[in-house]
């Protein structure tokens, strides 16, 4: 008789990107590096995707710095209110700025533009957060 070997559920992670582009090639990224992941245009965007998408999402993976009402920080608290066992990374391509001064040392933040290899590393590092 052969073993069955069942699969892990991989990481859902919810990316939050105003720029088309960067959020495409972050969600290729990550799923290239075996996970699953949605993705949200903004910050309201991402609030109506938490409301409504049942699953566990592990990861809420967000610029800093967004148009509309809702910064990165912004969406990051008011999401883990909803869910609390949820881990948050943060990126900024205005690194040494305001935008990390702003953040203070709530959430990690993954300055842009990162490599393959960094954006690994640092979705590792925040998932295994306790």
């Amino acid at each position: 008789m052969s073993a069955q070997v069942q699969e892990l559920p991989k990481p859902l992670i919810l990316v939050v990107d105003d720029e088309d582009l960067v959020r495409r090639i972050a969600c290729q990224g990550l799923q290239r590096l075996g996970y699953d992941v949605i993705d949200a245009h903004d910050g309201d965007s991402a609030l109506k995707l938490l409301e409504s998408d049942g699953r566990k999402i592990d990861l809420l993976f967000a610029d800093v710095r967004m148009p509309g009402r809702l910064s990165g920080p912004a969406l990051a608290d008011i999401a883990l209110r909803q869910r609390p066992d949820m881990k948050v990374l943060l990126t900024s391509g205005h690194a040494r700025t305001e935008d990390f001064a702003s953040v203070g040392s709530s959430y990690p933040v993954l300055p842009k533009p990162y490599r393959r290899a960094e954006l690994a590393e640092a979705i590792a590092s925040a998932l295994s957060r306790s």
